[in-house]
């Protein structure tokens, strides 16, 4: 099994999953998979074009053909949405190189189809799917930051039980044809699902074969929410043919340009400019009426120059298949064609599994309702691939959490480290020394024998980086990810003496910072489930010599930091004020000695001594130890005049209890000092040469 880590996985390379991975930062590290060969995705067989807002007069009748199209099952919002950003999606496909059908005097050329009121399509010949999706294509090869996989199939999300019951997408699980079906476990900060239809679940589809609903079939197995399953449109017109496999599309843009139905006696029988179903339910009505097996679609109202243009090579493949349509009219029948249906998604293209979206036609976003409206869907695959990229920016900023990067790896800290391997080997390692002889390249694997949070991962790298700067340290998480038991977290790879040697110490921090990060982010949590939104924060009370690594664990916890020192800022407890005659003159003292740049934080432990420190003008007090009826008339007392601490065996069992309380923070000793550690070992040694 092989282990990759990115930003952002993507399971689909067609329109929707390229715009995806166009519309992110260049400095993420970006997987793509495809099922197929990469020209294996329904966006390539895209016919009649992309719809677009005409001007902005025409934004109350496109937003009706929607609707009406759909029989008003659309969410409007989202409808709304599509129209608005559609010049938008447009023009930014013009400046990739997206070859626009023009006019004779170089404006765009819009052509109308079927339920749409006026012309508002544009088109590349007769190819338009195609035409946008290779260069879209073109574009995410270009970006260095984008690896795509193909004949690689995504059989499983990685899912992770997240806070309370909201599990979180922590990737994807694929296997590669190319090579043996090797699997991969990709773990990722956002999955993208862009996977496509249905189609190959139908005898008779349009779409390509391997398109089987992945998308929605994995995601329904871990109860992410579908939407409208059974919302699937039949194409009135695809070219009938008596052999298996996909069958050949005959584009809406044919009837919008002037094709027409006709039965078996060459008689027209309905309107072809009815929505999608309507015109289907028709057809299959008059084959019933006639027990035939098809009907028949003329050009017979196109010029010869329309076919040979617009529909050159609709009209190449039907020559090809013995009809010319020039002077003939072609046997059709109806198709299944797309999906309506799907993932249910926000207008974020969010899902409703944390860090997850999908986009494009596993994706249902509500735009179509019941029926899609023709050349809709490359534009709402590309509005909400957008919107789902811009999304995923937005978290990802958010998740700029703590780290101990190695940036902060200080003197002191590296004077530790080294201490600490000195402590370990003063005399070498006489257990690695003794079997092993000479260099010897190796890798092992760093795994979770216990759930929790990581935190020290820079720590752990630089122990080994100080033995031996060869060490390559490959993580597979982030500082404050949640870990699982049997979870790999990350390969080290060197020189097996080094390995061997450095190992006890680099656990020793992984371990150590992991469970302070753990315990604090279940009193967060904790916290946050009871409502409260005060900050929890650490003390001094650290082992000797640990506080920068303790402090940094805390925050990666997602708590924060009380005084790294006793140089940070004035904290005046119970022997500062009995040293100094009472609270008043504690901080009038201060007041006259320190900065004023420096707050002043006064320890209470009764209702009199916080209404002193209230009227000296304490900067912060804290209540020590306090009951809860005295911590709400001390509460009522300050009323934000000062910043208010609560303070005194806060620990794991009871800080859920103090969420009531309106108070700024909470600070516990206990973060710190009764954490215990993460289990975690390295395993699994290979040599490699």
């Amino acid at each position: 099994m092989k282990r990759l880590q990115c930003d952002v996985v993507i399971a689909g390379c067609g329109a929707a999953g390229l715009y995806t991975a166009l519309k992110l930062p260049r400095n993420y590290k970006i997987v793509m998979l495809a099922k197929g060969d990469i020209q294996t995705c329904d966006s390539m067989l895209a016919q009649g074009g992309i719809s677009v807002l005409h001007d902005k007069d025409d934004y109350d009748s496109f937003y009706e053909d929607t609707m009406r199209a759909g029989h008003y099952e659309n969410r409007p919002e989202s409808v709304d949405i599509l129209i608005r950003s559609s010049r938008t999606i447009i023009n930014d496909l013009i400046s990739y190189g997206v070859r626009f059908n023009r006019t004779p005097s170089g404006e765009l050329a819009y052509t109308r189809e079927g339920a749409h009121s006026r012309p508002r399509i544009l088109f590349h010949e007769d190819i338009t799917g195609r035409e946008i999706t290779e260069t879209l294509l073109l574009q995410v090869r270009a970006c260095r930051n984008v690896e795509i996989y193909e004949n690689t199939e995504m059989v499983d999300i990685l899912v992770d039980q997240g806070t309370g019951d909201q599990k979180v997408c922590t990737g994807i699980r694929a296997e590669d044809h190319d090579n043996a079906d090797e699997v991969y476990e990709i773990y990722s900060r956002f999955t993208v699902l862009a996977t496509g239809g249905i189609g190959g679940c139908f005898e008779h589809s349009t779409n390509f074969p391997i398109l089987t609903g992945d998308g929605c079939r994995i995601a329904a197995k871990h109860g992410v929410a579908l939407e409208h399953m059974d919302y699937v449109q039949i194409h009135p017109t695809s070219l009938y043919s008596s052999e298996p496999g996909r069958s050949f599309l005959i584009s809406e843009s044919a009837r919008g340009e002037g094709a027409i139905l006709l039965n078996s006696k060459m008689e027209r029988f309905c309107d072809e400019l009815q929505p999608r179903d309507v015109v289907a339910q028709a057809i299959l009505a008059e084959m019933r009426r006639e027990g035939t097996k098809h009907v028949w679609l003329s050009f017979e109202r196109i010029k010869p120059s329309i076919i040979k243009t617009h529909f050159k090579h609709i009209y190449e493949y039907c020559l090809a298949q013995g009809y010319d349509i020039l002077s003939e009219p072609i046997p059709v029948v109806p198709a299944q064609h797309y999906f309506m249906g799907g993932i249910r998604v926000n207008t974020n293209a969010e899902t409703t599994m944390s860090r997850l979206f999908a986009v494009g036609e596993t994706a249902c976003t509500g735009v179509h309702g019941k029926n899609r409206l023709a050349s809709n869907s490359l534009l709402e695959c590309l509005v909400f691939a957008r919107r789902a990229a811009e999304r995923i920016i937005i978290e990802h900023t958010k998740d700029m959490r703590p780290t101990m990067d190695p940036s902060v790896l200080n003197v002191a800290t590296e004077q530790h480290i080294r201490y600490a391997l000195q402590e370990d080997m003063p005399s070498g390692d006489v257990s690695t020394d003794a079997v092993v002889s000479g260099r010897k390249h190796a890798r092992v694997e760093v795994i979770a024998k216990q759930d929790g949070v990581i935190a020290g991962l820079a720590v752990f790298t630089h122990v080994f980086e100080i033995l031996d700067p060869t060490t390559v340290v490959t993580s597979l998480v982030r500082d404050g990810d949640r870990i699982h038991a049997g979870q790999l977290l990350a390969s080290v790879e060197g020189d097996v003496r080094i390995l061997l040697a450095g190992e006890r110490t680099a656990l020793n921090y992984l371990q150590h910072m992991s469970g302070v990060a753990t315990y604090t982010r279940r009193m967060v949590d904790l916290l946050a489930a009871a409502g409260s939104h005060a900050k929890l924060v650490d003390t001094r009370k650290t082992t000797p010599g640990m506080r920068v690594f303790d402090k940094a664990a805390v925050r990666i916890g997602g708590g924060g930091n009380h005084r790294t020192g006793l140089s940070d800022a004035v904290l005046l407890k119970d022997n500062h004020i009995n040293a100094a005659g009472g609270v008043k003159p504690a901080i009038a003292a201060a007041r006259m000695r320190v900065s004023f740049m420096c707050k002043i934080e006064v320890e209470c432990e009764t209702i009199e001594m916080v209404r002193e420190a209230v009227e000296a003008g304490a900067d912060v007090i804290m209540l020590d130890n306090m009951s809860r009826d005295d911590m709400r008339e001390s509460i009522r007392l300050i009323d934000h005049r000062a910043l208010c601490e609560i303070s005194g065996n806060v620990s794991e069992e009871n800080v859920a209890q103090l969420a009531d309380l309106d108070v700024d923070i909470i600070s516990s000793g206990a973060l710190t000092h009764s954490s215990g550690i993460v289990d975690i070992s390295m395993k699994h040694l290979e040599i490699l040469d």
